[in-house]
């Protein structure tokens, strides 16, 4: 049986052939007139089969309101105009909304609807999870405008040694294929402490080496910085800071040099450069952190044994509380107080070890250690004093 072509204006169809190539479709009559007809994929409104024949509407280029209509009964036929018509409209956002507008009105008014209120309550529950609608090259735009501020009041550290150290332990619990992701530096100064940016950059105080005692340690607290990046914490950061706006604004394309003024900018930096996480993200981190130590099968005991030394620093720091130092003991000495900043938002550091310890219970794997040579004479390479 022929296929048939329905021009919307007789009621007696047109015999022929209905070929689809990459360009369009053709339509090429058998009668006596010998008549070719081109049709855009972007004119279809439907494909649908019904009974033996499949059925294919277009939208008329000339007369909005006489719809065309192609019969046919070829299955293969069906797959490839189907094929090529999402060819032509291609996968990315531009392709979707293509297709999207391409639905029946019925559809359009059910997805949208839906969409709407998948958003709406995104908004009134959790706002910062709109952060899917934003891509990720805005994570690094965010990270290079607050990374270069950053660094120009930090001095980087090069050691040869402490660099090789750190890049040992970051392969050691990073896949080749996503260490390259990051850009991790270590930075000169005495608080102990560090920070992952939005976008892949990972800042080390050297206080934070020295603080340390085995390199699974630092192994920890790296695997606890890359889950922040890896969870998109920071751009969920602002999203919380500054609304649905900024989520608007990074969607459509807009970077951060052009979404606002000074001020903003600078009140985003502000907020991000002192990495006041919520616990919420905190714990977060915590526990992908857990699963980046078990992958690499280096385990948490670096984790546990850095948090259980620094909470019982801490209890003797609150005993000794009372006691006066001079300000230039204060310098020399280490001060609890410096890394009690640090963890004010973190979880509470019995739980987040119990924590550990319970995750730990799961893990059958033998412990993997980072072999570094001499990690005690390393560690102090970076010190402000040398």
């Amino acid at each position: 049986m022929p296929d048939r072509y329905y021009d919307g204006k007789s009621a007696v169809p047109v015999s022929g052939n209905l070929i689809s190539r990459e360009t369009g479709l053709v339509f090429e009559s058998t009668d006596s007139t010998s008549e070719i007809f081109h049709f855009s994929y972007k004119q279809i409104l439907s494909l649908e089969k019904l009974g033996n024949e499949y059925r294919l509407e277009l939208k008329s280029g000339e007369d909005a309101g006489a719809d065309l209509i192609l019969t046919f009964e070829s299955k293969d036929k069906a797959a490839q105009i189907k094929r090529n018509r999402n060819k032509t409209f291609g996968d990315g956002l531009g392709g979707l909304l293509s297709k999207f507008l391409q639905l029946p009105n019925l559809y359009q008014i059910l997805i949208a609807g839906f969409l709407a209120f998948g958003i709406g309550f995104l908004i009134f529950t959790k706002v910062d999870q709109l952060y899917v609608f934003v891509p990720e090259t805005a994570d690094k735009s965010l990270g290079n405008l607050i990374g270069d501020r950053f660094e120009a009041n930090y001095s980087e550290c090069k050691n040869r040694k402490l660099k090789y150290g750190l890049e040992k332990i970051t392969r050691t619990i990073l896949p080749k294929k996503r260490k390259g992701q990051y850009e991790i530096k270590i930075l000169r100064s005495d608080d102990i402490n560090a920070f992952a940016l939005p976008g892949g950059k990972i800042y080390i105080l050297s206080g934070l080496i020295q603080e340390s005692e085995t390199p699974e340690e630092i192994a920890a607290i790296l695997a606890h910085e890359i889950s922040h990046v890896e969870r998109r914490h920071g751009i969920r950061q602002v999203i919380r800071l500054l609304g649905i706006s900024i989520v608007i604004k990074l969607a459509i394309g807009l970077g951060f040099d052009d979404i606002g003024s000074l001020e903003t900018i600078t009140e985003i930096v502000n907020t991000l450069a002192i990495l006041r996480y919520s616990r919420e993200f905190e714990e977060e981190a915590d526990q992908n952190a857990f699963e980046i130590l078990k992958k690499s099968g280096v385990g948490l005991k670096g984790f546990i044994d850095f948090f259980e030394r620094e909470e019982a620093k801490l209890v003797s720091d609150k005993k000794d509380r009372d006691k006066k130092h001079s300000k230039e003991e204060e310098k020399k000495n280490w001060d609890p107080a410096e890394i009690l900043d640090w963890l004010s938002t973190h979880p509470d550091n019995k739980d987040r070890i119990q924590k550990a310890k319970d995750f730990s219970k799961g893990i059958k794997t033998q412990r993997r250690e980072i072999q570094l040579e001499d990690w005690k004479t390393i560690r102090e390479s970076c010190s402000d004093s040398i």
